[in-house]
């Protein structure tokens, strides 16, 4: 996605109740080069998929219910797609192919997360998958669920990619209740997500409807980079914002000040 940034008018402290791990290494890290490639990055390579300037050990690892794949169309500015974020703090889980070079998905294992009419929601899934006869399941080719998959690009683009042959047959899932905080302006509904926002609520909405656990955190962290990138983006606003008023000369109120600017007129004499 690509746009001016901009307050968000729907997300107040949108991360404060999550369980998010600290960000001071991220505040200490500075912009250095690639081991990889060799370019100038700062946190993470989103052309390799590799840390820069921080170690593992610093940054947290979110193991996921299920397989999950990004399908990045070529289009889509690298330095601006959320996509890395899944790859780098869930690196065994996930995997990010350039459209349109993907696999053959297992219709019968494999979902799309993308709206559209007829799409399950994530609890259909979930009662589909486990053969439900409750009110929830409806009927699709799913025996089981091993791997879901997300399309990464503008929303214009993303409606050519999910009739691709490698695409076209999966039953789709779409996320019905979730609000984006991205500060990319997008002129669609404010129920299209940043891709990382779309996986994040996958998996929690999945755990919620699957687990027999409540939910307790466990996939936060794939909000790591997101919430930290927020947090600096409001701050720069609000600064922003600051300045101007500063900058703004004062108008000063001098109406009592002025001399009355209506003529006398003399009396008559009588």
């Amino acid at each position: 996605m690509s746009g001016k940034l901009k307050p968000s008018l729907d997300c107040k402290n949108p991360f404060q109740d999550l369980k998010i791990a600290s960000w001071d290494p991220l505040r200490r890290v500075q912009r250095s080069p690639c081991p990889l490639c060799g370019r100038s990055r700062k946190y993470y390579c989103y052309d390799c998929y590799v840390l820069v300037g921080v170690t593992r050990e610093l940054i947290p690892t979110v193991a996921l219910p299920v397989k999950i794949d990004i399908v990045k169309h070529k289009e889509e500015a690298s330095g601006k797609s959320t996509s890395a974020h899944a790859k780098i703090l869930s690196p065994d889980w996930v995997t990010i192919y350039q459209y349109p070079d993907m696999p053959k998905y297992d219709k019968t294992k494999t979902v799309l997360i993308y709206p559209k009419e007829g799409s399950l929601t994530v609890e259909e899934l979930v009662a589909s998958v486990k053969g439900s006869s409750s009110s929830s399941a409806r009927s699709t080719p799913l025996k089981e669920l091993e791997r879901v998959v997300f399309i990464d690009s503008t929303w214009s683009q993303s409606r050519g990619m999910c009739i691709h042959d490698n695409l076209s047959d999966l039953v789709c899932v779409q996320l019905k209740d979730a609000v984006t905080c991205f500060w990319r302006t997008q002129w669609e509904s404010k129920h299209y997500l940043a891709t990382i926002e779309a996986v994040y609520y996958f998996v929690k909405e999945y755990h919620d409807h699957s687990s027999t656990q409540a939910y307790d955190g466990e996939y936060d962290n794939l909000l790591y980079y997101f919430a930290y990138q927020y947090n600096v983006v409001q701050g720069a606003i609000s600064q922003r914002e600051e300045n101007m008023q500063r900058k703004r000369p004062a108008v000063e109120d001098t109406t009592e000040d002025k001399p009355s600017q209506a003529r006398k007129h003399p009396k008559t004499a009588q």
